[in-house]
């Protein structure tokens, strides 16, 4: 019955832990578009707006660390 939902874990199909490079790209690009919001808020001194932003990030799951090079993210664990 797994099989026929698409849910059985000996499917190789999850061996990659399900990973679609359509949705990395996706999800990327979203985060990404936040970014530049927040990166546009802060260049107007919105710091209110830029710590909203950076708040909705952490909340779902995505720790933002700013660099010299511009800002870095990553999923938390």
């Amino acid at each position: 019955m797994l099989g026929v939902l698409g849910l059985d874990p000996l499917d190789p199909h999850w061996a990659d832990g399900g990973a679609d490079d359509r949705l990395t790209e996706v999800t990327d690009g979203l985060v990404r578009l936040a970014l530049d919001q927040r990166a546009a808020a802060r260049a107007r001194k919105d710091y209110a707006a830029a710590d909203a932003i950076r708040d909705q990030l952490t909340t779902l799951g995505v720790v933002v660390e700013d660099t010299p090079s511009g800002p870095r993210w990553e999923l938390s664990r």
